[in-house]
């Protein structure tokens, strides 16, 4: 928790001076620590940020590949439904069923 208390009003004084109850004394040697742990964790996630890029890139490719199918597909059935039915003749013989005993 913070909590500003005002200054004597010294000459370096600003005023206001900022003073955090509880806050653990870090020494050199943590700091040194903390930074390698935070750069390992800035690599992998940087890494991790990298493989979701790919991934998107991936998804992306797919997607668009099914839209030109599906685009494709809908121009094919759009011919279809355009083209003019033919009309077949049905001739005007009779056709002749013929069976053949042993």
């Amino acid at each position: 928790m913070q909590s500003f208390v005002t200054g004597k009003g010294g000459p370096s004084s600003k005023g206001l001076i900022q003073e955090e109850s509880g806050a653990p004394l870090v020494s050199a040697a943590a700091t040194i620590g903390s930074e390698e742990n935070l750069k390992a964790r800035i690599s992998d996630l940087e890494y991790q940020l990298r493989q979701n890029e790919e991934e998107l890139i991936k998804v992306n490719v797919q997607m668009t590949e099914e839209i030109q199918r599906l685009k494709s597909e809908l121009q094919a059935m759009r011919l279809l439904l355009n083209a003019k039915p033919e009309q077949t003749k049905q001739s005007k013989r009779r056709s002749k069923l013929r069976v053949y005993l042993p």
